[in-house]
């Protein structure tokens, strides 16, 4: 389990943390889904919205309670910035940030990916992905965002949906994908 500070943006002013972090969270989809919604932070929030971005994951998920359209409907409607919007609407990825619970996170799945050969490097200079990495890294992610019971957006949003996921059921899936199911 992780430990610390919820999700509290950092100040203005600071650095938006780890580079590699950054990347990571590029990577994983969830700098794209923090610009979707009109954030200037990467938060838990996000990370869980990656997370169920991944087709393995998010049937898991469903099977187990845990529906990406609520997830999504809970929150909000992403912001509409295109052709013709203000100016600055969204942040540029220069400009994001981690919040503290997310910077966690990725440095725990970070952590626990060293020396796994299957993620090495998953993250190319070009800033594209390995699809495979990214899939099993986003089912690593998505179990340690259910086990963790510290205060953050992501545990917030859990408790707050209709339904309650089976995290047991969701966590044990989610360690062994191809393993049949039992009834």
């Amino acid at each position: 389990m992780l430990s610390g500070a919820g999700d509290a943006a950092p100040p203005a002013g600071d650095d938006p943390g780890d580079p590699e972090l950054v990347a990571w969270a590029r990577g994983l989809g969830a700098l794209q889904e923090a610009e979707r919604l009109g954030s200037s932070r990467v938060g838990t929030e996000h990370l869980l919205l990656a997370c169920l971005l991944d087709p393995v994951a998010r049937r898991f998920a469903h099977d187990a309670g845990l529906d990406f359209t609520s997830v999504q409907r809970h929150l909000g409607r992403p912001v509409h910035a295109g052709i013709g919007a203000r100016p600055g609407l969204l942040p540029g990825p220069d400009q994001m940030r981690l919040s503290d619970g997310a910077g966690r996170f990725l440095t725990a799945l970070r952590d626990a990916a060293d020396g796994d050969a299957r993620v090495g490097d998953w993250v190319r200079p070009d800033r594209s992905t390995d699809p495979r990495a990214r899939s099993l890294l986003r089912r690593r992610l998505l179990t340690l965002l259910l086990e963790d019971v510290t205060p953050g957006a992501a545990r917030s949003l859990l408790d707050g949906l209709d339904v309650a996921p089976d995290v047991g059921s969701l966590v044990a899936r989610l360690a062994e994908p191809d393993a049949p199911l039992a009834h």
